[in-house]
């Protein structure tokens, strides 16, 4: 599954990446890649609730069989 970054700027394949993971200290989406140990922002969210919710979203695409997920901005996401 393909997933676009917030600002539309950065395209990360899922399926080759180490997983979504939420720092709390910006309350940050990030995406580490199991090839280049890098991370990568995917989007920024005003509460930890928000960014657990756009995890859950996530969640329902892949296992739904989506082959592509926009993040949503924060203002779109519902706690």
């Amino acid at each position: 599954m393909l997933i676009r970054s917030q600002n539309k700027e950065l395209l990360v394949n899922f399926n080759v990446s180490a997983g979504i993971e939420i720092e709390e200290r910006n309350t940050k989406t990030v995406v580490t890649s199991y090839i280049t140990g890098c991370s990568y922002l995917l989007g920024e969210y005003s509460t930890k609730e928000k960014a657990m919710k756009v995890l859950d979203m996530i969640q329902e695409a892949y296992v739904n069989g989506h082959i592509d997920y926009q993040m949503p901005e924060d203002g779109g996401v519902e706690a």
